[in-house]
């Protein structure tokens, strides 16, 4: 049976006032505190009607009505409005989702802080380059009156959120046609393939909010540019330093702005692990470094598993004369226990 358009308001208010105050609600409340612009009577005679369709419930003779599961069933189908998050739930939620990264990071800190204790050498923790990194997924949600924060998810995990300030008050409705609209034309493409053009059609579709189309999507920019850019974690420099051959200033100061430049570090890394095979360890020494920084130092590296074709590397840099044997048994151990350690806690569909 279809309610009348006051039942269901009615039914939403006796909802929404036992939900917060988790007690039988009687007709009186509604008329006082809801604006139904109805007399109680008529509300009265509108909640026994309620009961006995089975959306209201009766736990004694004298007391009000309370939501059964019926009633549940049709507020959570169509009469409840969204809710706004606050600024402390949003900011809760999104710190929330953002600790399995955090957590990511924090590990390839400490491990390899700990290999550079185990070896006295430096080492170095690189994470990937990823030009192929896209969106996953879009959401915005109002926080205050003409306030929101944009989230995105990428491909790999990141998740990023930015508040961006409307310069029109938004309906539920229109924020959800943004949603719609970001999900259904720029999910899953690189930043190669989304145009400008792309960008302009989709603002356009938006009306009112076409300036929030086009700022979401500068913020999607900024967070694939990230995602896609890599890093490298650096431990230990001060222990290279430590040996004989780099008491010479001259050769101090060489190997310090190869260890201190973390794109060249990419970049030389990159070359080495793009070409050979994952999963052994590999050596580079002295005047095989391309870096003439290098010629008298010797690398020891191996790349771990990042899911999704991605390979993170982790490097060990010492004198040329390094124990060779000791640092290759260490870091293939680290090695395999860590590509283990990070399917199991973070990348096992």
């Amino acid at each position: 049976m279809s309610l009348s358009d006051r039942k269901k308001r009615i039914l939403k208010a006796v909802i929404d006032e036992y939900i917060e105050n988790a007690e039988p609600v009687g007709s009186k409340v509604i008329a006082a505190r809801s604006r139904l612009d109805v007399s109680p009577a008529t509300i009265r005679n509108e909640m026994s009607e309620l009961e006995e369709l089975g959306f209201l419930e009766q736990p004694h003779v004298s007391a009000g009505r309370i939501p059964s599961t019926a009633g549940y069933r049709l507020y959570v189908n169509e009469l409840m409005q969204n809710y706004a998050l606050s600024t402390r739930e949003a900011d809760a939620i999104n710190a929330a989702l953002n600790t399995q990264m955090r957590e990511l990071e924090r590990m390839l800190r400490e491990f390899g802080s700990l290999v550079s204790r185990l070896t006295n050498y430096t080492t170095y923790m690189l994470m990937p380059k990823d030009l192929s990194e896209t969106v996953k997924k879009f959401d915005v949600f109002l926080i205050e009156r003409m306030t929101v924060i944009a989230v995105i998810v990428t491909s790999s995990g990141l998740l990023r959120n930015k508040r961006i300030r409307l310069n029109v008050e938004a309906t539920d409705e229109e924020l959800a046609l943004v949603v719609r609209i970001l999900n259904e034309n720029f999910t899953n493409r690189t930043l190669d393939e989304i145009p400008l053009s792309l960008i302009k059609r989709a603002a356009s579709a938006a009306g009112g909010l076409s300036a929030l189309i086009s700022e979401v999507m500068d913020f999607a920019g900024e967070v694939l540019d990230e995602g896609r850019g890599g890093d490298v974690y650096l431990d230990g420099i001060s222990r290279i330093l430590s040996h004989p051959e780099y008491r010479d200033p001259e050769k101090a100061q060489e190997l310090l702005s190869y260890l201190t430049d973390k794109e060249g570090i990419m970049r030389h890394a990159q070359e080495h692990f793009n070409s050979e095979n994952p999963g052994q360890i590999h050596f580079s020494i002295g005047s095989e470094n391309s870096d003439e920084s290098l010629r008298d130092a010797g690398i020891v590296y191996g790349t771990y598993d990042l899911g999704k074709n991605l390979k993170g590397a982790i490097g060990i840099v010492g004198p040329r004369r390094m124990d060779y044997a000791k640092v290759a048994a260490n870091l293939n151990y680290f090695i395999t226990g860590f590509n283990k350690l990070l399917h199991d806690t973070f990348f096992n569909e």
